[in-house]
């Protein structure tokens, strides 16, 4: 009966603490307000990419939500799939201010993504230069937002939350991102700055891009979000972790799919860690890489005991979990997202997803493979 306690104890305890930091974080963003978005202020630049089935829809929606706004696709030459949705999209949206670049082939141990950054950082006029990915959707809020923290920083980033599309895959990664992305990054920022920021979709002054180069320096970092981050923070400049949510919905077809999604971004998040002093990749630890072991342990421990206590135990630190990702969720994300056993079973798989990235670096990103030794020494498989 000691061992349950000790570490529901252990793993409570650590939720507390981390919903606090979240608190806390969340007071000193409140004091900083937000001012309306002013028409025609920013270009929201997408690297789009075919072969989602929800791509045409998110890329709609986006247009529909930010309306006065400009828009600059970044689409392959060879993307057939995708200049058809763009063409489509153009009818659908006669006066949206869109327009669309064709790129070149992306070499070898360059990242595609920042590839076509590079391209679009010399077309944007607009003051705001705003990087969305093509499965993320903006709402004005959170744009406003992202603006106004931008003014004051040199990048402002947003906080991801995912739609499911009903199946178990989808649901899995959905249970993933929405249990830890307010700990993550804005429970953490109550502690350290900002040393990263989630690529899914972030905010610069387009003045701002000549301290960064226009990406030149990171086109062969193969984390986009770590390489910017790093870049700005040794150019001296500042991050902003913002509270704006970005909604992300992206197909997730099977379970070896969501797999490799998972595998990939523990992976990245390997190589985050490898870049940070002692201190922080601990603390990083605690906060985040412990509790699944610490909820995997108690479930183990109360299953070798299997007394009435150790039962209770565990019940009353899933109810304990279960309240405050109902809190952290309603309050940042302004709705219920937790579906509980698939929520639990998400935590439990996650330190199979980190032995899984220790022990495999070749990943699958969309529709290539790379075989990664470091941030800036990748190659395709």
């Amino acid at each position: 009966m000691n061992l349950p306690i000790t570490l529901a104890f252990a793993y409570a305890s650590l939720l507390v603490f981390k919903s606090w930091l979240v608190a806390s974080h969340a007071r000193r963003m409140a004091a900083t307000g937000t001012n309306p978005l002013p028409l025609g202020c920013m270009t929201i630049v997408q690297p789009i990419l075919s072969g989602d089935p929800l791509l045409e829809s998110r890329l709609s929606e986006n247009l529909s939500a930010l309306v006065g706004q400009s828009f600059l696709w970044l689409i392959d030459e060879d993307d057939s799939e995708a200049k058809r949705i763009a063409g489509d999209l153009r009818t659908l949206h006669p006066l949206a201010d869109l327009n669309v670049e064709f790129c070149p082939p992306c070499p070898d141990a360059t990242n595609p993504k920042l590839w076509k950054l590079h391209r679009a950082a010399g077309l944007v006029r607009t003051l705001f230069f705003f990087v969305l990915d093509d499965d993320t959707f903006l709402s004005a809020s959170s744009a406003a937002t992202l603006v106004s923290a931008a003014t004051n920083h040199t990048v402002a980033t947003g906080l991801p939350c995912y739609s499911d599309s009903g199946d178990l895959p989808s649901r899995l990664l959905a249970q993933f991102v929405n249990n830890n992305s307010v700990f993550t990054y804005l429970g953490t920022t109550r502690l350290v700055r900002p040393f990263t920021l989630n690529g899914m979709g972030y905010a610069l002054r387009t003045g701002e891009l000549s301290l960064i180069q226009n990406f030149e320096p990171i086109v062969h970092e193969l984390t986009d979000d770590l390489a910017l981050a790093t870049l700005v923070l040794r150019q001296g400049g500042s991050i902003c972790q913002s509270a704006a949510p970005l909604r992300v919905r992206t197909t997730v077809l099977t379970l070896v799919h969501y797999f490799q999604l998972m595998h990939r971004w523990y992976v990245f998040t390997l190589l985050l860690l490898q870049r940070q002093d002692f201190p922080t990749r601990l603390l990083i630890f605690v906060l985040h890489g412990l509790p699944p072991f610490l909820l995997v342990a108690l479930f183990l421990a109360t299953a070798c005991s299997a007394t009435l206590g150790s039962g209770l135990v565990l019940l009353g630190v899933l109810a304990l979990r279960f309240l405050v990702l109902e809190w952290i969720q309603r309050r940042h994300f302004g709705c219920h997202l937790q579906r509980t056993i698939l929520s639990i079973v998400s935590e439990l798989l996650q330190p199979i997803h980190l032995v899984h990235a220790w022990t495999s670096r070749t990943i699958r990103w969309r529709t290539r493979h790379y075989r990664v030794r470091d941030t800036n020494d990748f190659s395709e498989a």
